[in-house]
């Protein structure tokens, strides 16, 4: 789906992104969601995983 430039706004988007901050940093105050998973839902959830550089993957290819 592609948008028109007149049907996104940085503004508008600037406001949404800010209430959404808002609503999250009420829902961790109040207790509703722990901040753990609040990291979780933001993408905080790749524990475990290993960063593999283009020098290993190039070393690898070539040892194949």
């Amino acid at each position: 789906m592609k948008l028109n430039a007149n049907e996104f706004s940085f503004q508008k988007r600037a406001a949404e992104k800010a209430a959404s901050r808002a609503q999250d940093e009420e829902d961790m105050k109040s207790g509703k969601v722990s901040r753990a998973e609040m990291a979780r839902i933001n993408g905080g959830s790749i524990r475990g995983v290993r960063y593999v550089g283009p020098s290993k993957r190039i070393r690898h290819l070539s040892e194949g």
